[in-house]
């Protein structure tokens, strides 16, 4: 299973106007893009009427260096690296999973800048309707502590360049009663604690809560699947 979120909160996040500010970091979990192992080579021969101690380099040396490869590994405080904002980072949808009526969809966060940042606590997501249609109505909560691993707290994440994150949506596709289940088309993303709130990133992927809400939880690390 994948994401999980209960109580509700508005679309913007956890605080009133929508941001999540509080957090709740259970430490600081250092996300870097680190160079896989470098190979390097020397040959050696021995020089004609030397003794057989002595060895004279045949070849220059050589060294390759793969790839970064993203890693994450814990570390202390997060320094004096900054809030990752909306331009520094690419959201994606990733793997989703169903089960009883309740779906969850897992979307990965890239930081794509040049330097390190943070996140902590919750994104503020905002659904947006298809083109033509009225803006839907959708209340947007937190994913309750018992659901699974996806309710709790992801603490700081210090992202390097290249460096992952991920956060869950979840919400229901079985219709209650009268309650309806808005189309959306996609929904609108801040990252957490970010003040730029005309510079919100509109992510395209089609749902459709039915009561009206969602649930969102903390970005997490990558490790997090489900």
């Amino acid at each position: 299973m994948l994401l999980a979120l209960a109580s509700p909160l508005v679309l913007a996040g956890c605080d009133g106007d929508g941001t999540d500010t509080a957090g709740d970091a259970a430490g600081t979990t250092a996300v870097s893009a680190a160079p896989s192992a470098a190979a390097s080579a020397a040959t050696v021969s021995a020089s004609p009427g030397k003794s057989a101690g002595t060895v004279t380099p045949s070849a220059k040396t050589s060294a390759t260096s793969a790839k970064p490869t993203p890693t994450a590994t814990s570390g202390g405080g997060g320094g004096e690296v900054e809030h990752c904002v909306n331009p520094m980072l690419s959201v994606t949808a990733s793997t989703s999973d169903g089960a009883a009526g309740t779906m969850v969809q897992r979307f990965v966060l890239t930081n794509v800048s040049s330097a390190p940042c943070s996140l902590t606590g919750r994104p503020t997501l905002v659904p947006y309707a298809p083109p033509g249609a009225p803006a839907p109505s959708v209340a947007v909560g937190a994913i309750p502590a018992g659901f699974g691993g996806l309710g709790g707290s992801g603490g700081t994440l210090v992202l390097a360049p290249g460096g992952t994150a991920a956060f869950f949506l979840k919400w229901s596709n079985v219709p209650t009663g009268d309650a309806p289940c808005p189309k959306a088309a996609g929904f609108a993303f801040r990252a957490p604690l970010d003040p730029l709130a005309d510079a919100d990133k509109k992510v395209p992927f089609a749902f459709q809560p039915c009561g009206g809400s969602v649930q969102v939880s903390q970005v997490l690390p990558a490790s997090v699947t489900s």
